[in-house]
């Protein structure tokens, strides 16, 4: 009898514990466990791990081209960086030569926000860079991805967002997914292209409108009166008269523009704006009609020299304004950079700041020594920081080495009692002056709004 009451209460403990695991359980906080299916996972006293966020956003803003295998191509992309693919200085991770169409990927981080959202921080060996965009650029062959030939390069133009000298760093992700910008001894230097701000066409004339002068009188109708021989007769009947005496005249016809007639003070009211051109007359001879025509003949050869030469300028000088001017994407680049790596590449300088400090963080007493997980963005010039944040021996939270004076917006990211908290704050870095943290409550579901649907947390 005692060994079938031990036996029904181990099966009735072991319906319990099944029923349990296959419910979600409230937390003490009150918070409601997420089960192994939901996109988010929250762990109760596990630390805070951001590293796999980047992917959802550098996903999106990848651009992908096609470069043919046997000749050398530029891609644009879209803020101006510019890749020439050059198939005979690539070759396959595993050393075989390229034997298809090369798929290129391309990346470019422009903005702070860029950097933050793709977790580029700009940093060197824990010295602080600011960023003049940052790239990503990766190759690959028939699936296998393509690096450069040992001794080749590949020639790069960067757009150029900063007044400042740039310098080329390659990027190395760690494992937990931090950015380390390796420094790559290789200055640039930007394109001084010929500058065609100004217009000045080798042939201004040609093109501007000139008022119609005539040594010949003109007259609006064949029937215009006239004095000829104490008498008032019309232009035709002088004409004719004229031609019974042997005399060479002969009257003609041509059209003026409503500009030439309203510049001779012949005002034409209404009609100039219906009527693009005027016929006029005039009394000209055949010997003075033929020397006109042959004039005009060798003038409109003179005029189309100078459109060919005016046209040849025009193109270059839009050609050189395209590329020297902002219209809707960046378009002024440095020279171009010889590259020895594909993957990361950014064009930094290291920040220049001797003032270094240290800011102390205040948490909610609530909190029971969490880890922080952390990134610093910088406003007045690209610049990104992150890291994980725990209590030093002194029972503080410490940001150090950051630049004093610096405006900086610091979000952070933490758990405690196996809920999710967020803060967002902005300040200006000053010596040992306390910053307070305003953590809120963040769900799984803010969580995937900000870093993409694949986070595991």
């Amino acid at each position: 009898m005692l060994t079938q009451r031990v036996y029904l209460s181990f099966v009735l403990c072991t319906f319990i514990l099944f029923s349990c695991n296959n419910k979600k359980v409230k937390n003490t906080a009150g918070a409601v466990a997420a089960t192994i299916s939901d996109t988010v996972l929250v762990q109760p006293d596990a630390v805070i791990d951001l590293s796999g966020y980047s992917k959802a956003f550098t996903e999106n803003v990848t651009q992908t081209f096609t470069a043919p295998p046997h000749k050398i191509s530029v891609l644009t992309a879209k803020k101006g960086l510019r890749v020439t693919v050059n198939p005979a200085a690539l070759q396959k991770e595993d050393g075989n030569a390229v034997d298809g169409k090369i798929n290129v990927s391309i990346i470019e981080l422009t903005t702070s926000e860029d950097l933050f959202k793709s977790n580029a921080a700009t940093v060197s060996n824990g010295r602080l860079l600011a960023s003049g965009g940052s790239y990503f650029i990766g190759m690959e062959c028939n699936g296998q991805k393509l690096k450069i030939k040992e001794g080749k390069i590949l020639n790069m133009e960067f757009p150029k967002l900063k007044n400042n000298e740039m310098e080329l760093f390659y990027g190395n992700r760690n494992n937990e997914g931090s950015m380390n910008w390796l420094k790559a001894e290789q200055p640039l230097v930007f394109n001084t292209a010929q500058n065609f701000a100004d217009y000045n066409p080798p042939y201004p004339d040609t093109a501007a409108w000139k008022p119609y002068y005539s040594k010949y009188h003109l007259y609006d109708s064949l029937n215009s009166k006239v004095i000829f021989n104490g008498k008032q007769i019309t232009v035709k009947e002088m004409v004719d008269i004229l031609q019974k005496k042997g005399i060479d005249k002969n009257i003609d016809s041509l059209y003026i523009d409503w500009r030439d007639t309203y510049y001779k003070g012949c005002f034409l009211g209404e009609h100039r704006y219906r009527t693009i051109s005027w016929k006029k007359y005039r009394v000209i001879s055949c010997e003075d009609l033929e020397a006109e025509k042959d004039s005009l003949a060798k003038e409109r050869i003179i005029k189309i020299q100078h459109d060919i030469a005016n046209k040849k300028y025009d193109e270059a000088w839009e050609k050189a304004n395209e590329e020297n001017s902002l219209t809707g994407r960046l378009q002024k680049y440095y020279s171009p950079s010889s590259v020895t790596k594909l993957g990361w590449i950014n064009c930094d300088r290291f920040y220049d700041n001797q003032k270094n400090t240290e800011v102390p963080l205040e948490l909610p007493i609530t909190f029971n020594a969490p880890v922080i997980e952390y990134f610093i963005i910088y406003k007045s010039f690209n610049g990104m920081m992150s890291g994980k944040l725990g209590k030093e021996k002194t029972q503080q939270y410490i940001l150090s080495k950051l630049p004093e004076g610096e405006s900086i917006t610091l979000i952070a990211f933490t758990k405690n009692n196996g809920q999710l908290f967020h803060c967002k704050e902005e300040f200006i870095i000053q010596k040992n002056k306390p910053v307070k943290l305003d953590f809120k409550n963040i769900s799984a579901e803010e969580m995937n709004i900000i870093f993409g649907k694949n986070v595991r947390i």
